[in-house]
């Protein structure tokens, strides 16, 4: 995405340059996460969710900012056509009423998309810095020993049932 300046030049979007820089930082993130660093892992899951949040409020205000060019045009466009039309001929008021009805029907739709982001008290972030449920789990995790341990114990117990299956298969 590019700007045209007054001279003819165009230059790229930063908010679209960064959110491209935000999308490489985010992938290389998640090909340096790896199991022995749970840590690491959360961290990146953290940033990305915090770009992915940067990432969607950008779009709403692009998106507004794109509405409220449109709905100038459009309704200068109304304005002159309502300006030059006659009052007396009948297919002027099928046009008035439908223009209404469009309007109504984009005004209501347009509140449903940001009717989330209308009311600040109702609207939540996920919480990104670590609360005491999310050391509490971190606590929990496993080590790497741990999970060798725990996966060599399991995979001893799963050889032993296999054993005692098979003796128990011979003896019927």
């Amino acid at each position: 995405m590019s700007i045209k300046t007054v001279d003819g030049n165009t230059v790229l979007n930063p908010l679209y340059q960064r959110q491209k820089e935000d999308v490489c930082k985010m992938r290389t993130s998640l090909l340096a996460c790896t199991d022995a660093n749970g840590g690491s892992t959360r961290q990146a899951l953290q940033n990305i969710t915090a770009m992915r949040v940067y990432h969607q409020l950008m779009r709403i205000i692009r998106y507004t900012e794109l509405m409220d060019k449109l709905e100038d045009k459009l309704y200068s466009c109304i304005d002159s056509a309502i300006d030059s039309a006659s009052s007396s001929d009948p297919t002027t008021w099928m046009m008035l009423l439908n223009i209404q009805e469009k309007l109504q029907k984009s005004m209501i739709e347009s509140h449903k998309l940001l009717q989330p982001y209308l009311d600040i008290k109702e609207f939540t972030v996920v919480e990104l810095t670590p609360d005491d449920a999310d050391t509490a789990k971190s606590d929990s995790l496993l080590s790497p020993e741990e999970r060798d341990s725990v996966r060599s114990k399991a995979q001893s117990l799963m050889l032993e049932l296999k054993n005692l299956d098979a003796g128990g298969d011979s003896d019927g």
